[in-house]
């Protein structure tokens, strides 16, 4: 009960930060109760304890598997001591066998005294005779001669030099399998030399191994018995022998044919049991047979390991008794004199200073420390009343220097608020210009974008019949678009909405590519030539930015040649050696680091510069242009990517003479060229599936409607959130959802949330073309990867390999 006071009297505790319930937890000694310290400590001596009990359990557990490698080796040679017996058992019945003078004379009682014999030898099929010819010369069997003439147990015995066992063999008389054995007899006399063959039946060799495992019997009763013959098939064993009799080993298993010496193996047993194996490979001391002894490990384990289950139960078992009794002694002797002393403190806290904590042993340390706290309420309460008249003169002159400050601070806060205001003026002034400026070059570079497009469309109007036209000219607007998509990466470069990407780009193949866009954007009056050898090296910059600035010089050189020209385009590798080597080849490389570099010139016939003009070209905002046909800017970003990337840009230009302009861009570094990345493509569980399109924008809505039902999906569309979920409430399935980011009403990322509600776990893609911060929130809210997120503009093929991958992987 004074736990439970304690705690109710505490104060309230504010809520700790979301920083601080992210810190990774720990002990922290200044709040511990003293029980709680007396039970760490306690804890910690016992530690070694339960750590050398884990160490002596791991160490007998240990051990008693590496015993069961032993005992798994020793029960596999008895098992071939055992079958030792019988193959020199059945050696004794052939070497009986040729003591007879029918045999050796091959006499007509031949097949009689055969028979006799095998029927005092149980387990036998039959005994016979192969003379050297190949031929059954004498059986026990009758018959034995017409069935089985020419199989291949009568070719083994023919080729045996020794006595030793056979095959699997498989004979008319004993369908389940017999083992040959083979004895080689002398020629001698008027008879023939052959071969003697006693074939052991299986059936009686399965007997024979469940016998071996009577009660008493050295071999283990929990053990599996099998016999191989040299090839791994099996011949007999203890436990499901007509199940698994004539199959091979299992592959894990075949290590045992080409050994040695004794060993053992873990494997998967041929019925599916993981088992500690214990063999005798086939060598000729075993007469060609394999012994395998098998054990389940788990279950020769589990007796150590209840032991050792128990122990660690029963040590857990005293540790909690010790450190339970250690809770009980010190709540009587630690936990209630600190209650105590707790309760007094509070109650001085709350200025109820004439408290005191009750001593009731004074040469116990509790009472001692009660002693010191009552002293110091007395010397706390004599302070406070001595502060308190303190106080009250203070509060006068307080009153008196705050009505003054007050005064200070009105007259402050308008100064303030007139500079504020003063500042703001200047600051929108300064946006209006810079916005202005701005505005001028982007619509100049969307004007460049819109004249290739504008005059891309009317061609494929007026070559509408040319398919080979069409796709040319389909090429050029597309990259023309690409261009226009270039730019608005660089506006938000430029606003730090997004970073520019920089790649390793084939100049060759560049600006050859730029030559049909530039005649369908220059006009007419200009004829664009290009000069660009291929197998240049490659440049590391961003394509968009290099576009966009030969784009740029080409226009401005256009403006350059009013009655028409001539706009040459050309790129060469350039050398600049070292400073020792002498002075450069061309002028204008001059101070570059030394190295490669790819030079790409372009080059008109207009009017062009004077010195004046020359030297002010390259100028922020500089322009010869009259107002609203240029902003300044297209020389000045040119040069900034050229010394961004690491080069030079070098103007030429006498009046009447044209200019030519030159971008140094050094040669990018070799490197390792990364593997192709396969295409995407839509697994056949995808096609005909239903996609729900959601834009409130009717012209994207069909262009997205009409990529995705050419990629085979059939689409459904909804013009705004509200419709969207009607139709997953009450229409038929869905299998992905489609949205736009910004709506109006219902955003993307509400109606994702609001259609998963309806449809768990349903496939969706965000599509947005905003920047601003709802495309920053919903890449925030996207951490868990819950929906796939694309930027517009999107084409067909990136929206539909998108479908593809999350209905190739959603489940269901």
């Amino acid at each position: 009960m004074r736990e439970a006071s304690a705690v109710t009297e505490t104060a309230p505790v504010a809520s700790p930060p979301l920083a601080a319930l992210r810190r990774p937890w720990r002990l922290r000694p200044q709040g511990m109760r003293l029980s709680t310290r007396l039970i760490l400590v306690i804890a910690t001596s016992l530690l070694p304890i339960m750590a050398m009990q884990v160490v002596i359990g791991w160490s007998q557990w240990a051990e008693r598997k590496a015993q069961l490698g032993d005992l798994a080796l020793q029960q596999a040679q008895l098992l071939a001591g055992n079958l030792d017996g019988i193959a020199q058992g059945a050696r004794i019945l052939l070497g009986a066998a040729t003591e007879s003078p029918e045999l050796r004379q091959l006499g007509p009682g031949c097949d009689g005294y055969l028979a006799h014999l095998r029927r005092h030898a149980p387990g036998y099929a039959f005994i016979a005779l192969v003379d050297g010819t190949g031929r059954i010369a004498c059986a026990s069997a009758r018959g034995l001669r017409e069935q089985e003439a020419g199989a291949p147990w009568v070719a083994a015995a023919r080729a045996a030099d020794r006595f030793t066992a056979g095959r699997f063999t498989r004979i008319a008389a004993v369908p389940d399998g017999v083992l040959p054995f083979y004895l080689p007899v002398e020629q001698g006399g008027a008879a023939m030399g052959g071969t003697l063959v006693a074939a052991l039946e299986l059936s009686w060799l399965e007997h024979a191994l469940q016998r071996m495992k009577r009660v008493g019997s050295p071999l283990l009763a929990s053990g599996v018995l099998t016999l191989a013959d040299a090839d791994g098939v099996i011949l007999a064993r203890d436990i499901r022998h007509a199940d698994f009799v004539g199959r091979s080993f299992p592959p894990a298993a075949m290590a045992v044919l080409p050994a040695r010496q004794p060993g053992t193996l873990r494997l998967r047993s041929i019925d599916g049991t993981e088992r500690l194996v214990g063999y005798v490979p086939p060598t000729g001391e075993n007469h060609g047979l394999v012994t395998v002894v098998g054990f389940e490990e788990n279950e020769l384990l589990r007796d150590i390991e209840r032991a050792l289950v128990r122990g660690m139960v029963i040590l857990l078992s005293g540790t909690l008794f010790a450190l339970g009794l250690t809770l009980l002694v010190a709540r009587r002797f630690i936990t209630a004199p600190t209650s105590a002393l707790l309760t007094a403190a509070r109650r001085w806290r709350r200025g109820d200073l004439a408290a005191r904590a009750p001593v009731a042993d004074a040469r116990s340390e509790f009472g001692q420390l009660a002693g010191a706290f009552n002293g110091m309420a007395v010397a706390l309460q004599q302070r406070e009343e001595e502060l308190r008249q303190h106080a009250q003169a203070l509060e006068a002159r307080v009153a008196e220097r705050t009505a003054a400050l007050r005064d200070a601070n009105t007259r402050l806060e308008a100064e303030m608020q007139e500079r504020r205001q003063t500042e703001a003026a200047l600051l929108q002034a300064q946006k209006l210009q810079a916005v202005g400026q701005l505005a001028g070059g982007i619509a100049h570079d969307f004007n460049n974008v819109l004249q290739a497009v504008l005059g891309g469309v009317a061609l494929i109007d007026r070559r509408a019949a040319d398919a080979e036209a069409v796709r040319r000219l389909t090429g050029m607007v597309q990259e023309a678009a690409r261009r226009g998509e270039s730019i608005t990466r660089r506006l938000l470069a430029f606003s730090r909405r997004e970073e520019l990407r920089a790649d390793r780009l084939d100049v060759s193949a560049l600006i050859g590519g730029l030559r049909e866009v530039l005649s369908a954007t220059l006009g007419a009056g200009i004829r664009v030539e290009v000069a660009a050898p291929a197998g240049l090296p490659p440049v590391f910059a961003d394509r968009g930015q290099f576009e966009t600035v030969l784009v740029n010089l080409a226009t401005n050189a256009r403006d350059a040649m009013e009655g028409g020209g001539r706009l040459t385009l050309t790129a060469a590798e350039v050398t600049v050696p070292p400073r020792s080597a002498g002075g450069p080849a061309l002028p204008e490389i001059g101070g570059l680091r030394p190295g490669d570099y790819i030079r790409v010139a372009v080059a008109d016939t207009g009017a062009g510069m004077d010195a004046e003009t020359l030297a002010r070209a390259g100028e922020p905002f500089f322009t010869t242009k009259p107002v609203g046909k240029g902003t300044g800017l297209g020389l000045a970003m040119a040069r900034s990517f050229a010394e961004g990337s690491g080069g030079r840009l070098c103007i030429a230009s006498a009046p009447g003479k044209g200019t030519c302009i030159a971008l140094l861009l050094p040669v990018a570094q070799a490197q390792a060229e990364a593997p192709a990345r396969p295409p995407c493509l839509a697994p056949r569980a995808a096609c005909g599936a239903d996609i729900l399109l959601v834009d409130d924008e009717p012209a994207v809505r069909a262009v997205l409607a009409a990529q995705l039902e050419d990629a085979g999906y059939r689409v459904v569309q909804a013009a705004d959130g509200a419709a969207a979920l009607a139709m997953l409430r009450d229409g038929p399935a869905c299998d992905l959802l489609v949205s736009d980011l910004s709506m109006e009403g219902m955003d993307g990322i509400t109606l994702i949330r609001e259609a998963r509600g309806l449809r768990p776990g349903l496939p969706a893609i965000l599509v947005t073309g905003y920047a601003g911060d709802a495309a920053v929130l919903a890449v925030g809210q996207n951490l868990d990867g819950s929906f796939a997120l694309l930027r517009k503009p999107v084409t067909g093929a990136q929206l539909a390999d998108r479908v593809a991958a999350l209905l190739g992987t959603a489940p269901g």
